[in-house]
Parts: structure tokens; C-alpha cells; sequence
């Protein structure tokens, strides 16, 4: 898990307690005046209310409902004082991790490197961060070298085949999710390799998927050879709803960015 998703969890554990020192805080049983003692003694156990004047009173057995009320009241004190000391610790862990940049020490190493070294290994890493550095560079050799100067240019600056493959480029990239453009794929029955659109990491589960974004639904033809490589992909296991994404378009309804993001928040963070 790297910083930035340890700030998030943290976070969370902050908004959870908040609610629950709320509801403590707002608890009828601090209504009570007082707080409780016991005094053990052979068998028996009993019960004082000490008042906040410091005045000692015994409650008898008719007094049982005050000693649950005074209990209860106990409870929920400490359990107030220790959401709340939680809460401290957590919110000055944040402010730790949010002091630098939101990579791990052990991610940089490996910058650090003379780029000749670089070169010449694999990054080892334990972190999400680290290990989308290696995926990276193991699958940019993968890259269809026939489309490094392409018409379009996204915000990494490297060029694709249309406008809407630079809007899902730049999207990806805006949400930091690690992609190379056109790797090539193995499949077994094709003779000549395939370029899906898009190879892209989940950082988080570490899972690859496809993209393939179809720009001409209104054309017949390009419809039904597409079908075609969408169903060559599932023999070899790039599957539709398991690890490959698929967009469409067509003249009368361009490409929707909300459908872009809907897609990598739901799928690729």
C-alpha cells in the first residue's frame, strides 16, 4: 500500500470516529451527575457515587437503576477519551506522511540511479508505486513502434490514432494510472500480432486489463470486424467484463468522458 493510500484509510479511520465521538458526546447517560466506585470486599461488591464536590454516597441495592446509569456513564467517558486520543494519533500520522511527497523512500531508490545502472536492472520494490515503475518498464518494449509519431498527442506527450484515444490517455494519466499505448497482446490462433488500444496496471490489485476504444459503430463493416477481434480476444483470455474494457462511439454520439472516469474509478484505482 503506498502513502497516498495510507493518508486515504486514514482518513476514513478519522471520518468513523468523528461520528462515533458525536454520538458519544450527545449520549443521554452524561446527563448523570457524579461518577461511580466500587469497593470489593470478600463477596460483595459495593457501589459509591462520588459527586462532583467530591461528596461520597453509598447506593444500596434500591438503588440499582443509579449504579447502571453511573455505569454506563463510565463507559462512555472512557470510551470518549480513547476515540479521541485515537483520533490524535491517527491526524498526526497524516501530518507526517503529508509532509513530503507522497512516494515511498523505497521508491527512490531506484531515481536515484545513475541512468546507465537503471538501464542495466529491474527495479525490486514492495510498494504499489514500485511496482508500477517495473511494470512500466518491462511493457514499453512491448510498444507497436509504427505508431510512435501518430496525428494526436496526450499529456505524456506521445501520439495516437485519434482524439477520443487522447481523451482516455489523459484521463488515465490525470488519475495516475499506469497504461502503454498499443503493447502488443499474445493471442495463440492469430498469425500476426494485436495492438489493443490500451495495456493498463491497476496499482492497487496489481491486475492488468485492455482497452479498446471502437470510433466507428456506425460503420457496418468496422462493427462486424471488431466483433470478430472482440471474440478472437476471449479464446485467448481477454474477456470482456474480466480484464478487458471496452468504449464506443459513432458520428450522432461522440466518446463521453463521464463514461471514461465512471470507468477507471470503478475498475482501475
Amino acid at each position: 500500500m503506498n502513502q497516498t493510500s495510507l493518508i486515504e484509510n486514514m482518513q476514513k479511520m478519522i471520518d468513523e470516529l468523528d461520528v462515533l465521538i458525536k454520538y458519544i458526546e450527545q449520549n443521554p447517560a452524561f446527563e448523570v451527575q457524579g461518577r461511580l466506585i466500587c469497593c470489593s470486599g470478600g463477596k460483595t461488591t459495593r457501589f459509591y457515587q462520588i459527586s462532583d464536590d467530591g461528596k461520597k454516597e453509598y447506593l444500596g441495592s434500591d438503588k440499582k437503576d443509579q449504579v447502571k446509569a453511573l455505569a454506563r456513564k463510565q463507559h462512555f467517558v472512557k470510551m470518549l477519551n480513547t476515540a479521541k486520543r485515537e483520533r490524535a494519533n491517527i491526524e498526526r500520522c497524516m501530518k507526517i506522511l503529508s509532509s513530503g511527497q507522497q512516494i515511498s523512500d523505497i521508491d527512490k531508490v531506484y531515481p536515484s540511479l545513475h541512468k546507465a545502472i537503471r538501464d542495466l536492472i529491474v527495479p525490486f520494490t514492495l510498494t504499489d508505486d514500485g511496482f508500477a515503475v517495473n511494470w512500466l518498464k518491462s511493457n514499453k518494449i512491448l510498444r507497436n513502434q509504427k505508431l510512435l509519431n501518430g496525428p494526436f498527442k496526450t499529456l505524456k506527450g506521445e501520439y495516437v490514432k485519434s482524439k477520443s484515444e487522447v481523451i482516455i490517455a489523459d484521463r488515465l494519466t490525470f488519475n495516475g494510472v499506469p497504461y502503454v499505448y498499443e503493447a502488443s497482446a499474445v493471442l495463440d490462433d492469430w498469425t500476426s500480432t494485436k495492438y489493443p488500444d490500451f495495456k493498463i496496471l491497476n496499482k492497487r490489485t496489481r491486475t492488468e486489463y485492455y482497452w479498446e476504444h471502437l470510433g466507428k459503430m456506425g460503420d457496418e463493416g468496422y462493427a462486424a470486424s471488431n466483433q470478430v477481434k472482440i471474440e478472437q480476444y476471449a479464446k485467448n483470455g481477454i474477456i470482456l467484463g474480466k480484464n478487458l474494457i471496452l468504449s464506443v462511439e459513432c458520428r450522432e454520439r461522440p466518446l463521453s468522458t463521464e463514461y471514461v472516469d465512471r470507468i477507471i474509478m470503478e475498475i482501475l484505482i
